[in-house]
């Protein structure tokens, strides 16, 4: 191998190139590096946000309950607030005979069918239209034996102070007698 002469270094030109300390220019390239995953991260973040989002809303407009004939329950807006102070209770046996109650007006609460009661309060308008809230146990009024049935609630049509009772057989779905014990509040 042959060298040539060496050759001066040309300093004029040194002199205006930048001057870097070492390493500079691979931390520019790890910040770039670090921005893109930044970047990528947050936009699989914002794409799992959305879909879930959307996931949800879909189900949550795919579970409203339908009851079975295709109609959709009416959205209520409660007139008054209920604060949930229990104003009137009826414990009533399965033959429609009032056991015991506070508000409740005896005379006019009764069995109307089976698995059908009326139970009439002494405290004006309890529709739940006027923020009056009903809580329902089925209760056997008495010990030593479980009973497999619901009820659910709704206004007394065509009497402000009643409130409407069915009962069924959980097995069945027939309509069905039982005892329970009926709260309402305000």
């Amino acid at each position: 191998m042959v060298y040539g002469p060496i050759q001066p270094y040309p300093l004029k030109a040194a002199r205006h190139q930048e001057r870097r300390p070492i390493g500079i220019s691979t931390q520019r390239t790890k910040e770039k590096e670090n921005m893109k995953r930044l970047l990528w991260v947050l936009s699989v973040v914002a794409l799992t946000t959305v879909a879930f989002f959307t996931a949800s809303r879909h189900f949550a407009v795919s579970s409203e309950s339908h009851n079975g004939d295709g109609a959709v329950p009416e959205d209520v807006t409660l007139e008054a607030a209920t604060r949930g102070m229990v104003r009137a209770t009826a414990a009533i046996n399965s033959n429609g005979t009032v056991a015991s109650c506070f508000g409740c007006n005896r005379s006019s609460t009764g069995r109307v069918g089976t698995g059908e009661y009326q139970v009439i309060f002494n405290e004006p308008n309890v529709q739940a239209a006027n923020g009056w809230s009903r809580w329902l146990q089925v209760d056997t009024l008495g010990a030593n034996f479980w009973i497999n049935r619901s009820c659910t609630t709704a206004d007394r049509a065509g009497h402000v102070n009643g409130v409407w009772v069915s009962c069924f057989d959980n097995q069945t779905g027939a309509p069905a007698d039982t005892s329970f014990f009926l709260f309402v509040a305000r």
